[in-house]
């Protein structure tokens, strides 16, 4: 058997089980072996050692925390916050990180045992506990000198439904630190195959400066929320406000990248298509800079490719710049536009954990860190434990009276929500850390505008 024929087995032998919405990667690594384009120094053991990875994504709900113990070593977490930070913090600073990390271990492995009722409240002080240790880790700053508070307020009403719980991002807290922490790590991976190498693009959040008095419902919070997109969908009956995308980089052309997403809608003119992708850019404004290059209907969904050209002036889907027919599209360019780098052509997305190949839509202009997302949902969701008990036991019961409605619509939506943030949580805490868990940082940065 050859080395490459292998390759095809291992990948082959992936189970097709999906992490938050997207194949963690595995897509990508199929088509480089399909069409042979692995670098020539990709030996069977480098593979394996993706393929491990990719298996350890796909299970990432099970959460190894042996893998977070490990830091709970001052020999061992000193060296790698160098490695990842630059500084290395000293021995009482290491040990403050320590104690943060340990105590939201501990509250995050009660909330695996605890029932519906609490477990919102242990998670969101198991996150507390370790967006402290990342923000003592970034800046070396002793644990004395971090805000006493939240930074946050709930200012929901006294008999609010639970989709409609709000609250108000406020000057200083915790949650800010953590935000200019989290809005740092936000990128986009890629694999170049003209380069036959991986790129990493950052492509920074929101600072917390930029969110101040920003005002949210728990609703709007879940529907940017990566990997509850379908189950909000099902919730609600309206698309989710955050989406996968597929970053390709065709051979053809040394400086042309696309964008693929896929539609349930199908398209049968021009009309219609112009239509879908209306919604697409609806929801999602960074894609009214690129322009339509194709589109296909096969297999029950529109695929549709934007690539890095501007739109101005041109309708796309005129009978003189495009030909649709048969279920597919495809765009006649007549200019001479000058392309964009993804740099200037992207907003900041999410999933960092899979690639960040994830578009999500703005917030009042600003673009939320799906990690900061995350620790508003969990002070939401532990305030209604701690404050409004009555509501979040009748949601619970899912009982109904006549005067008082029943409220439970949004259970299931947030038992999976509590449950992504119980893995993804600590693997983000656990690749920040130790950048030898970080499978993307052997990317190639891309600093200029590429």
């Amino acid at each position: 058997m050859s080395e490459r024929t292998h390759l095809h087995g291992l990948i082959g032998s992936l189970p097709r089980s999906r992490l938050y919405g997207t194949y963690s990667g595995i897509d990508d690594f199929s088509l480089s072996l399909k069409f042979s384009v692995l670098p020539t120094n990709w030996t069977l053991v480098k593979v394996k050692r993706v393929y491990r990875f990719l298996i350890r994504s796909m299970i990432i709900s099970h959460m190894d925390w042996h893998r977070c113990k490990f830091l709970e070593s001052c020999e061992n977490l000193k060296p790698l916050i160098k490695r990842r930070f630059g500084r290395e913090p000293n021995t009482s600073t290491a040990r403050e990180i320590i104690a943060c990390l340990q105590q939201g271990r501990l509250f995050y492995e009660a909330a695996e045992r605890s029932p519906l009722e609490i477990a919102p409240l242990q998670l969101f002080y198991g996150m507390v506990g370790f967006s402290k240790a990342l923000i003592i880790a970034s800046g070396l700053r002793p644990l004395a000198t971090l805000k006493p508070s939240h930074g946050i307020s709930d200012i929901s009403a006294t008999t609010s439904r639970i989709a409609d719980l709000r609250l108000k991002i406020g000057d200083d807290g915790t949650f800010q630190e953590f935000n200019d922490v989290a809005a740092k790590l936000t990128r986009v991976n890629y694999m170049d195959f003209r380069g036959h190498e991986g790129r990493t693009v950052y492509l920074p959040s929101a600072e917390s400066s930029q969110l101040k008095g920003v005002s949210l419902t728990l609703k709007e919070i879940l529907s940017r929320v990566p990997g509850l997109d379908e189950l909000y969908k099902m919730t609600f009956g309206a698309d989710a406000l955050t989406s996968s995308m597929h970053i390709e980089t065709p051979r053809t052309s040394s400086d042309c990248f696309q964008i693929q997403v896929q539609d349930y809608a199908i398209f049968s003119d021009l009309e219609s298509l112009r239509q879908i992708v209306g919604r697409w850019r609806d929801r999602f404004p960074v894609l009214g800079r690129w322009r339509i290059n194709s589109a296909q209907y096969s297999w029950g969904n529109t695929t549709i490719w934007f690539e890095n050209l501007p739109v101005g002036d041109w309708d796309e889907f005129s009978d003189e710049y495009a030909i649709c027919a048969d279920g597919s599209f495809q765009h006649s360019p007549m200019d001479q536009a000058q392309r964009f780098g993804l740099k200037e052509g992207l907003d900041p997305t999410a999933g960092y954990l899979w690639g960040g190949n994830q578009l999500i839509s703005p917030i009042q202009g600003a673009h939320f860190s799906e990690f900061s997302l995350q620790y508003l949902a969990l002070f939401l969701l532990s305030s209604l434990v701690r404050y409004r008990p009555q509501i979040w036991a009748h949601a619970i019961a899912r009982s109904a009276f006549a005067d008082k409605p029943a409220d439970d619509m949004m259970l299931s939506l947030i038992e999976k929500f509590l449950d992504l943030n119980c893995s993804s949580i600590p693997e983000l805490v656990v690749r920040v850390l130790n950048p030898s868990e970080d499978f993307y940082s052997s990317y190639n940065e891309v600093k200029t505008d590429q």
